[in-house]
C-alpha cells in the first residue's frame, strides 16, 4: 500500500510539474535508448530533465494525455551519468522543487510545500488502507450525493498536495475527513444576541430556524436553557473549529460574563463532503459551510464576510423575476444556494472564524448526484473509473455495444446541459462562475447527464461590461460583495475553471476508458465553441478559447511555492497562473461562418 500511496502521490505532483514548470517531454518506445527501453517495458516515458545535477527524472506511462494528466505505471527513477538509480519519492520531489527555487528570479524555499506534499501522501496512505475494501466502491455506477463526495479519497488531479491539511492531528482525519466516511455533529454555543451578527435572505431570521429545528434533538435540560435564555441564539460551529476557538481570549471573557454557554455536540449527524468543512446530511434542512482554520490545500479555510454576502445576493438573484427567467428557459441549469449565516461580533465586528454560512439541501437520497471530481476519480489500483461503469450501465440499458458511439453521446449530452446554458448566462447577463471539479455538480439519469448544479455562490463573477441589469437590479454585488470584476479577469478565471479545469478534466477520464480518443472529444467541443462563435460573434471568451495559441492554467504548485492564500490575498495575487498550450486552438483561416 506504501508502494502505490507514493505512485499516486507523484502522479500528481509530477503532472503538475510537467504543465506549470513546462520543462517535461515525452519518448515513444522507439524514441528510447536501449537502456531506457530496458526500464520502460514499452511504455511512453516522460522525462524531466535536472540540470543543476545533470541528472534525469524519468518515469513510464500507461495512459498518456493531451490535456496533461497522465497515469504513471510505476514509481519514477533518476539517470545519473547514464547509470539508472532507484531514489525515494520523497527526494525526487525534493530534487524537483530544488530546480525550480534556483531557476526562480523569487527567494523561494520549497520546504514547506515539500513538507505539505509528505503529508499528504501519508494521509493518502492512510485513507487507501481506510477505504481498502471498497475500491471497487469508489467508481461504481451509482452514487448519491454523500456517498460520491465521500468518494473522492485520491483528490484534486493536478494539485502537488491535494491532501494536505495543516492543523489537522491523526484523531482529526479519523473522524472529519469525507475519505473516513465519518460523520459527526455540530457543535453549539448559545451566545447572547448583542453577540451575535446573521443574515438570511429568506423571511424567518436563520437563528430562528436553528431553534425550530433542532428542537427535536434537544434534551429537556436544554430546551429549558433555551426557555429561560430568550436573549441567546444558537451558533453552530465545526466541532474542530470550536476547540480551536476555546483557546481564544474572548472566549473565556464571553463566558465567564454568562454571554456565551458551551452547549456542546448537538443535533443531526453530517457527513464531511469534499471540501471537508462543508457538511452534508440527508435529514438536515440544509448543510451548513464551516469556517475551519486549517490550511487545506491553497488556503486556511475561514468563511468572510464579503462571502457571506454574496451568498444571500445570490440567492434573491435566482428567486427574483430574472433568475427565474434564465432557469425558465434554461431548466438543466440550477443553482445550490447559499441564503443565509451566521457569526459571533465582538465591538461590531464579525469574527470570521466563527461564520456558519447554510447552504440549500436540495437532495434526496436516491438521487444521483456527482461532483465532476470524484466522477473523474481513477480507480485507486485498476486502469479504470466510474466512466467505465457508467457506459457499461448504459449499453446494458439500451442494448448498445459501440462504446465510442455512448462514450461521445455522453460527452455531447453534458455539453447540452452545461455548456450552452453557461455560454448564455455569460454573455448575456455577464455571469461567470467558478466553476472548477468540486464546484460543479451532475446530476445523472440512467447514467446520462441531466442537470447541472453549481455550488459555492462565493465563487459566482459578474462582469462589470455585461452584468448591467443585474447589478441595476442587485447594487450588492459591487458595494457588499465585492462580486463584480472587468471582462479580461472574468475570462481568464472562467477559462480556465470551466474548460481547463472541468472540461478537459472530463475529456481526460473519458478519454482514459480507451472507446474514444481525448483528440476526438477536442474536436467535439471544438466544434461546438465554432458553434457558439456564430451566436456571439464578439466573444473575446470564445475567441479567446479558439484562437489563442495557449490558455491560462491556475498553477497550483507554484501557488503553493510562492506560499499564496487564496482566500485573502487581493484578487491579482491570489494565485500564479502559466500559460499552457491550447489543444483547442484552430487557424482563423479555417474558420468558415455558416
Amino acid at each position: 500500500m506504501q508502494e502505490l500511496a507514493n505512485r499516486l502521490a507523484i502522479q500528481n505532483f509530477v503532472n503538475a510539474y510537467m504543465q506549470e514548470a513546462g520543462k517535461g517531454y515525452l519518448l515513444s518506445f522507439d524514441q528510447q535508448s536501449s537502456t531506457q527501453q530496458a526500464f520502460s517495458s514499452g511504455l511512453t516515458l516522460l522525462t524531466l530533465p535536472l540540470p543543476s545535477i545533470q541528472a534525469e527524472c524519468s518515469v513510464p506511462l500507461s495512459y498518456v494525455s493531451r490535456v496533461g494528466r497522465h497515469r504513471l505505471a510505476a514509481l519514477p527513477k533518476m539517470c545519473i551519468d547514464g547509470q539508472w538509480q532507484k531514489i525515494s519519492a520523497g527526494t525526487i520531489v525534493s530534487l524537483l522543487l530544488e530546480e525550480l527555487v534556483i531557476e526562480s528570479q523569487f527567494k523561494l524555499d520549497a520546504a514547506s510545500l515539500l513538507e505539505k506534499w509528505i503529508q499528504s501522501r501519508d494521509a493518502l496512505l492512510q485513507f487507501l488502507k481506510q477505504r481498502h475494501n471498497d475500491f471497487d466502491d469508489l467508481v461504481k455506477a451509482g452514487q448519491n450525493f454523500i456517498e460520491s463526495e465521500q468518494a473522492l479519497i485520491l483528490g484534486h488531479s493536478m494539485h502537488p498536495a491535494p491532501k494536505s491539511r495543516n492543523g489537522f492531528v491523526h484523531e482529526d482525519w479519523l473522524k472529519f475527513s469525507p475519505e473516513h466516511a465519518g460523520k459527526t455533529q455540530l457543535h453549539y454555543w448559545l451566545v447572547h444576541q448583542n453577540y451575535i451578527a446573521e443574515g438570511c435572505a429568506t423571511e424567518q431570521p436563520i437563528s430562528d430556524q436553528v431553534k425550530d429545528a433542532i428542537r427535536w434533538y434537544l434534551s429537556e435540560s436544554d430546551l429549558n436553557l433555551l426557555k429561560t435564555h430568550v436573549e441567546f441564539k444558537l451558533l453552530p460551529l465545526h466541532p474542530w473549529q470550536a476547540r480551536y476557538l476555546q483557546g481564544k481570549p474572548w472566549f473565556e471573557q464571553l463566558k465567564q460574563t454568562g454571554q456565551l454557554i458551551d452547549i456542546g455536540l448537538r443535533g443531526w449527524q453530517f457527513s464531511p463532503t469534499t471540501s471537508i468543512r462543508t457538511l452534508a446530511s440527508f435529514n438536515a434542512p440544509w448543510m451548513v459551510k464551516t469556517s475551519l482554520s486549517v490550511m487545506i490545500t491553497n488556503s486556511i479555510r475561514v468563511n468572510l464576510a464579503k462571502e457571506c454576502h454574496r451568498g444571500e445576493i445570490s440567492y434573491r438573484l435566482w428567486h427574483s423575476d430574472l433568475g427565474k427567467k434564465i432557469l425558465k428557459q434554461f431548466p438543466t441549469l440550477k443553482a445550490v444556494n447559499d441564503p443565509a449565516w451566521i457569526a459571533l461580533q465582538i465591538d461590531g465586528e464579525i469574527i470570521n472564524e466563527t461564520i456558519c454560512i447554510f447552504r440549500d439541501q436540495p437532495f434526496a437520497v436516491q438521487q444521483q448526484v456527482t461532483c465532476i471530481a470524484s466522477l473523474c476519480q481513477d480507480h485507486p489500483n485498476k486502469e479504470l473509473n466510474r466512466f467505465n461503469a457508467l457506459f457499461d450501465q448504459i449499453a446494458q440499458k439500451n442494448q448498445q455495444t459501440n462504446f465510442k458511439e455512448i462514450a461521445l453521446d455522453w460527452f455531447d449530452h453534458f455539453l447540452k446541459i452545461g455548456l450552452a446554458p453557461l455560454m448564455y448566462v455569460y454573455h448575456k447577463y455577464g455571469m461567470a462562475f467558478e466553476s472548477h471539479q468540486q464546484n460543479v455538480l451532475l446530476e445523472l439519469e440512467d447514467g446520462l447527464p441531466k442537470n447541472l448544479w453549481l455550488r459555492d455562490n462565493q465563487g459566482f463573477y459578474y462582469i462589470e461590461e455585461f452584468a448591467t441589469e443585474i447589478v441595476e437590479a442587485l447594487p450588492d454585488l459591487l458595494e457588499k460583495a465585492h462580486a463584480v470584476g472587468p471582462k479580461d479577469f472574468v475570462d481568464e478565471r472562467f477559462s480556465y475553471y470551466f474548460f481547463g479545469n472541468t472540461l478537459f478534466g472530463l475529456i481526460n477520464a473519458i478519454g482514459a476508458t480507451g472507446y474514444i480518443s481525448e483528440d476526438e472529444l477536442l474536436i467535439h467541443l471544438q466544434q461546438n465553441l465554432l458553434q457558439l462563435l456564430e451566436q456571439y460573434p464578439d466573444s473575446t471568451l470564445l475567441q479567446g478559447l479558439l484562437f489563442n495559441d495557449s490558455l491560462p492554467y491556475k498553477g497550483n504548485l507554484l501557488t503553493r511555492l510562492h506560499e499564496l492564500d487564496e482566500l485573502i490575498a487581493p484578487l491579482e495575487h491570489q494565485s500564479v497562473y502559466v500559460q499552457l498550450p491550447n489543444p483547442l486552438y484552430v487557424e482563423q483561416k479555417d474558420v468558415s461562418y455558416a
